[in-house]
């Protein structure tokens, strides 16, 4: 369009780019069109800080900002914070052309999208074109930053009345806005007006949510099949096919439509966490860490960033450690502690998040059975409970939990009747419970032990009734291990052997041989195991059972 003319006077714009030679170009450019009132920001969190501050009519933003936001994420903040107006104008430029930078951007829908190199020219009409359909579309634009989205729909209307030709991008804004308000049928009035001229993927897919907030979700998923059988790289149809599948219960096949469309489009936090998430639901942990892996990457200069997002990568890892001493285990282990020291220093001034770290901390060296490290990292956390004026139940339960785990049982009771005498309710006290039964298997297993090792002692001396009675007390406990069992068993036969042929000593044995069941032979006690059963079965026979 050769004449197209541009006139940017009064407009309050924002040029956004690292490299000064580049601000300065399209400056001069914009000062040819007519703009008088112009920013210039370095990086994407100058940028963001005067957005915070003036409502700017355009802005232009290079994608690649150097370290820290980019492009996507400047966007992607106005609009969390909704300090982009409707008539405001946003424009993204760059030299990026990888698929994945591409489709990033385009996802939080910038106005336009302008490759460099490019000429005065081509500013000029790309520019022409926005301010034709902005000054259009101005009403409804208006309509939305007033909140008035009613009314904004109404006023759709109109426009498509008087400009006929803009069927297309009148109707793609009226079933966004419809569909926020949830007026189904009207959007889906809207998307099909759009596919009776021409086919339209974008209506399409519209269609589809249509049909599936409208309870026909076969339908939606037709649709949304076949859309991408033509358009495979349309990332949406991919988010929308795992929203459905979740409501369907089909997790796995919903996990991996989101694994599908992280490979288009890896650059977009809320998506890697919705995989992490479902992910780690579905005990696809590598999955999981991987996304939350991403997620945290991405969110480290985003308006997403989270300390949730670096738990749950950590959680996620720590089902992917063990005990062994592996290259990639110690890789594994030392990235999980990097994240986590890195959460404590991004949010080091709330106390809760230095809580949650350690505690993460502890069940990290957990995971690797170093129980040194794990304990030394519960007792920190404690120190930063106490530093917390007001711990919540939830803190003081998992801090119980970590007792437990690391060897403090003592605490953990003491804590248990801590957080009685406050009182819980709901969820909070079936955890509770659950706390207080692993803290009586702890008892009980710390019981049937003194008892075992009472046992030992007496059988040790030769006092083989002493033995046999403390033994039978420490099998009493279901939480006996087979160590336990075995030496009850031992002692039994002992006593038979050495003393009197007692039938109801064999019967025990046979009992205690039958609640331990089978011990393989790679078990350092099946020996032990297998030649007491043998000696069993010699005095039963002797006894003429």
């Amino acid at each position: 369009m050769t004449d197209a003319t541009v006139n940017l006077q009064g407009q309050k714009i924002l040029i956004v780019d690292d490299l000064v030679e580049a601000r300065s170009a399209l400056k001069s450019m914009l000062t040819v069109l007519g703009a008088d009132d112009i920013y210039t920001a370095t990086d994407g969190r100058e940028a963001v800080e005067f957005i915070m501050e003036h409502d700017f009519d355009m802005v232009l933003s290079d994608y690649n900002l150097g370290k820290g936001k980019d492009g996507q994420q400047i966007l992607e903040e106005a609009r969390y914070t909704n300090r982009l107006r409707a008539t405001a104008t946003f424009v993204m430029i760059t030299g990026e052309n990888a698929v994945d930078r591409v489709m990033g951007a385009l996802e939080y829908d910038p106005d336009a999208y302008i490759t460099k190199p490019f000429t005065l020219s081509i500013l000029r009409e790309r520019l022409y074109r926005l301010r034709m359909l902005k000054n259009i579309l101005q009403p409804v634009n208006k309509a939305i930053d007033l909140g008035e989205i009613d009314w904004a729909i109404e006023l759709a209307d109109q426009v498509m009345t008087e400009h006929p030709r803009l069927l297309l991008p009148v109707s793609r804004l009226q079933g966004k806005l419809c569909m926020r308000q949830e007026r189904y049928e009207d959007a889906l009035e809207a998307y099909t007006r759009v596919l009776e001229t021409r086919p339209a993927s974008w209506a399409r897919l519209g269609q589809a949510v249509c049909f599936h907030f409208l309870g026909d979700t076969e339908q939606a998923l037709t649709l949304i099949r076949a859309t991408l059988l033509d358009h495979p790289l349309y990332v949406q149809c991919h988010d929308w096919l795992a929203k459905i599948l979740m409501g369907l219960g089909e997790n796995i096949e919903a996990q991996k439509e989101l694994e599908a469309a992280v490979q288009i489009s890896p650059r977009a936090v809320l998506r890697q966490l919705d995989l992490g998430q479902l992910a780690l639901s579905n005990e696809s942990f590598e999955v999981a860490q991987d996304a939350f892996e991403q997620a945290m990457r991405l969110a480290r200069y985003s308006c997403y960033k989270s300390s949730d997002t670096y738990k749950q990568f950590v959680e996620a890892a720590q089902h992917n450690l063990g005990a062994e001493q592996s290259k990639e285990n110690r890789l594994l282990c030392s990235k999980a502690l990097r994240a986590l020291d890195e959460m404590k220093q991004e949010f080091s001034g709330n106390m809760g998040v230095i809580f949650d770290a350690t505690i993460a901390e502890s069940k990290t060296y957990q995971a690797v059975e170093d129980d040194s490290k794990a304990r030394s990292s519960a007792d920190k956390a404690e120190g930063v409970l106490a530093r917390i004026k007001e711990p919540t139940d939830e803190q003081q339960l998992t801090m119980t939990e970590v007792y437990i785990d690391t060897g403090q049982s003592d605490k953990a009771a003491t804590m248990v009747q801590t957080i009685k005498d406050h009182g819980v309710t709901g969820d909070l006290l079936q955890r509770l419970g659950a706390i207080e039964h692993r803290l009586s298997n702890i008892n009980a297993r710390e019981k049937s032990a003194e008892l075992n090792e009472l046992g030992v002692a007496h059988y040790e001396k030769g006092e083989l009734r002493d033995a046999i009675a403390a033994f039978d007390q420490a099998t009493r406990y279901d939480e006996a291990g087979i160590s336990v069992l075995l030496n009850a068993i031992q002692a039994k036969v002992s006593y038979i052997e050495q003393e009197e042929l007692d039938v109801t000593q064999l019967k025990d044995c046979y009992r205690l041989l039958r609640r331990i069941g089978n011990v393989g032979r790679f078990d350092e006690r099946h020996d032990r195991y297998q030649r007491l059963k043998d000696t069993c079965e010699r005095l039963r026979r002797s006894a003429g059972l």
